[in-house]
Order: structure tokens, then sequence, then C-alpha cells
């Protein structure tokens, strides 16, 4: 294809990104999270309708505003939830022994085949902790940056490399992540962008590796070290990592405690998954030989429960991996599909699709209490209905 073509379909594609800005599509969008109803937050808290309006007597909480084309309330913030959950004084809290801190948990959703729902699976589970009540941090290092489109960060104009992981892991240029730390749309839930530089930047952490100046293998430490610096301030912090086993790759495989394999029940996914776990172990026991996990299990991700296939493959799945893999399955759904289109989750649509929110709290609540099982924490999980 010639660099005329290119640039004319490059063109072509800019148009129809400008077309669903003007559509309310894009994910330049404001974001903004949907109202919770009545029946939703006196669910969240354990508490009933009494107890919540008395709550909004007290000051607790202001009254909703009322639609005055229904006569309804438009619903509560999840910022109004959390703050009855701290009124009522069932913030989750794991740890025994220190309750006011944070559980400081690092998974990471890695495989590098495409297409297998990893992003997907970052983002919704780090929604759900999020609505549970926990306090939850997001690392986007994949430069295809699909985790911070779904929060309405994008690269042309939004972000760029000075607001990645890269000033500490590249430039040593900061000291802590804080500066790249962003909120976001759901309240207690902080994300770290991405962009193209991340991919880029090989070529200049090879130039950097090789210098002979530091220790070659210092720089695979370094994304590790800067969770470290803020890890402290969260129950959770989920890394969305890139596709694939290069120097970033393996710098995100070095950065945390837990890793969350998806792979939908399919023979050729099956296949690239155990390849990734093969060069995933010949590369950690080169670079960090002492390197251990607390966890490491294959998820079920994209499941069709209608496909014969799907369903003879799980069952192979389930035995040939065991304990290594989560009894619960990511289903695949249209829902999934119609919300990412619009760049949303589930959780986010004015009236989600219960079928697939009761599947993931199943799913969650199961990684949950395994990641916090094995990191040596109580564990009392609140369900969230959305």
């Amino acid at each position: 294809m010639s660099e005329t073509s290119l640039k004319t379909v490059t063109e072509a594609m800019d148009r129809l990104i400008n077309h669903a800005r003007e559509a309310g599509i894009s994910p330049h969008t404001k974001r903004k999270m949907r109202y919770f109803s009545t029946k939703e937050v006196c669910h969240f808290i354990k508490k009933t309708t009494s107890t919540l309006y008395k709550a909004e007597e007290d000051g607790v909480i202001e009254k909703p505003e009322v639609n005055p084309e229904t006569g309804r309330r438009v619903g509560y913030t999840l910022e109004q939830v959390n703050k009855l959950r701290e009124h009522f004084k069932i913030v989750p809290r794991l740890k025994k022994d220190t309750p006011s801190k944070r559980l400081g948990i690092t998974t990471a959703l890695y495989n590098f085949k495409g297409g297998v729902g990893k992003t997907t699976t970052a983002v919704n589970i780090a929604q759900y902790c999020a609505l549970n009540g926990y306090k939850v941090l997001i690392i986007d290092m994949d430069s295809q940056a699909s985790t911070s489109a779904l929060f309405g960060i994008v690269g042309d104009g939004d972000v760029d490399a000075n607001d990645t992981v890269l000033p500490f892991t590249l430039y040593s240029e900061e000291t802590t992540l804080d500066y790249a730390i962003r909120e976001t749309h759901f309240d207690n839930l902080h994300i770290i962008p991405a962009t193209q530089h991340l991919s880029s930047s090989e070529f200049e952490a090879v130039s950097q590796i090789s210098s002979g100046d530091d220790d070659p293998l210092e720089y695979f430490q370094r994304l590790k070290e800067g969770i470290d610096t803020v890890r402290n301030s969260y129950d959770f912090v989920f890394v969305d990592a890139p596709p694939s086993l290069g120097i970033i790759g393996l710098q995100t495989l070095l950065s945390v405690d837990n890793i969350i394999i998806p792979c939908p029940p399919r023979m050729l996914d099956f296949v690239s998954t155990r390849q990734f776990l093969e060069m995933a172990t010949e590369y950690v026991y080169k670079v960090a030989s002492g390197k251990v996990f607390k966890s490491i299990k294959v998820m079920a991700s994209m499941y069709d429960r209608r496909n014969t296939k799907s369903n003879e493959f799980i069952e192979v799945m389930e035995a040939v991996l065991g304990r290594h893999m989560y009894a619960n399955s990511m289903l695949h759904s249209e829902s999934i599909d119609n919300a990412s289109a619009v760049f949303q989750t589930p959780y986010e649509a004015a009236k989600p699709d219960k079928r697939i929110t009761e599947n993931m709290k199943d799913l969650f609540n199961e990684i949950i209490t395994d990641l916090t099982n094995l990191n040596s924490i109580q564990d009392s999980l609140l369900e969230v209905e959305v």
C-alpha cells in the first residue's frame, strides 16, 4: 500500500471519529456516572428506605433533586453512596490489625493474544470494586489505550507521554507515580492513562538497557518501584498489560503480585495462552529468577453458553487447569459490546443488563475473595446489585 493510500485511509478514519464526536459517542464526551435509585442505594448500604431518608434529614447527604417532568427523584451519585458507607461504617476495611489502611493488592490482566477480553475485564472489575466501596487504581500499560478511552481519555490533546508512567520508568524524572494519577467519573476510581508513546518508548528502553551505565536488569523493576510508591493508597491496583511480552510487557509482569489471564474457551486461544505462559516463565527466570506471584489464574472469557463447542471446551479447560482456573466465567454478551461501542460498560448503562451484571458479580466476587485471601486478609465482601 502506498503512502498516499495510507494517508487517505487515515483521513477517512478521522472523518468517522469526528462524526462520532458530533453524535456524542466519542471518548472525548465528558463522562458522568449514572444515578442510582433509592432501591439500589438501600441495597448498597444494607439499610431501609426510612433510614436512608433520615440520613438525608440529618445532613449526611443532600436530598436528590426532583425531575420536574416526572416528579421523581433523579437519584443518588456514587459519591453520595460512599458518604453513606462512611457514615454507617460499612466501608470495606479488610486489614484486621490496621483497619484504616488500604489493601494495596496489585494484579495484572495479561495475555499476549489480542481480542480475549483483557481490557473489558480490567475495566469492569475495577469499576465493580469501586462500586463496592473499595479505592481502586487502574494503570493502562497498553499503547492502544483502550482502557484510557473507556474513561474518556485519549491521546490527541487529553494525554501525552508525560502523563503516563514513562517519566518515572524511562526518564527517571519523578520520584513517585502520583503525578500521573487522574480521577475518573467513578468515585474512588483513579487511572494512570496510556498513549502510543508506550510502544515507541521500547526503542529508547533498549538503548538505555544496553548503555552499560546501570544494571541492565534494573529497568525491568522500575514499574514495580513506581507502583510501590502509591499502592498503599489503594485497595486494588489493576494493570491492563500490553498484548505482548516485549520490554514493557515484561516490566508489567514483574510489577504485580497477581496475574489474571483471560482466555476464551477456544483451542486457538488456549494454545496461545499456553505459549504465553511458557514464554513468560522463561523471561521472568532470566530477568528476575526470584520473582514469586501470589496468584496466577486463567479466567474463561467471552464464553457463549449457547455454543456447543465452547461448552465442551470449557469442561476440558476446567479438567486440565483445576485450581489454576476461576470457577466462574465472563460471558459473551451483546450488552457488553453495545456499551463498548459508546465507550461505556454495562455498569454505566441507564438500565444495566441484569444477567450480565449478575454474572460479573459472581466472577468478580470470586476473584476478590481469591486475591484477598491470598494476601492474608480477612474477607468481608459487600455485594453490589446493579
